[in-house]
């Protein structure tokens, strides 16, 4: 139990159904974002988190919410190309969840300036899960971020996956 909630999957669940329930269609985009990040940074047991909104114009992904990072960290990440060296990039080209337990020891980071600004914002570890609709309309990427390296299958991602299917298909 995590501040008095009950965080079993099936509970979560439970909550983001009825939260998507209770949000009227198009009533605060804004605080319903910031809602759904942060149920995705407690099922993770994260640390921090950004949600990734894709433009479809650019065809890149800007940050509609976050948790836990300072602005110049947001400023670096708030517009992310295909190219760019983060798992989210990695998310949206290839349409499933990237996950990196350590960022200094991962592809996708060793090497670049990503990892030094991962390191200034005390991120060792990163997992993105792509919100794609049930009928396959991608929207964005949601990141959960870790303070510390972690184990390999820490969480049970199917809670996330789900989260991400309910936001894509409320938003579509």
């Amino acid at each position: 139990m995590v501040d008095g909630r009950t965080t079993s999957p099936p509970a979560i669940l439970s909550r983001l159904v009825q939260m998507f329930r209770d949000e009227p269609n198009g009533q605060d985009l804004n605080a319903l974002l910031h809602k759904v990040l942060d149920v995705a940074i407690e099922v993770a047991d994260a640390d921090k988190g950004t949600l990734h909104r894709l433009d479809d114009e650019s065809g890149c992904l800007k940050i509609v919410a976050s948790r836990g990072f300072s602005g110049s960290v947001l400023k670096y990440f708030e517009t992310v190309d295909r190219n760019t060296n983060t798992t989210c990039a990695a998310a949206l080209k290839r349409r499933m969840r990237v996950v990196v337990d350590d960022v200094t020891t991962s592809y996708l980071f060793v090497g670049t300036g990503e990892l030094g600004i991962m390191r200034a914002a005390d991120v060792a570890a990163a997992h993105s899960t792509p919100i794609i609709s049930s009928s396959g309309h991608f929207w964005g990427v949601f990141t959960v971020h870790f303070r510390y390296p972690q184990p390999p299958d820490r969480y049970d991602p199917t809670p996330l996956d789900r989260l991400a299917v309910l936001l894509a298909d409320f938003l579509v």
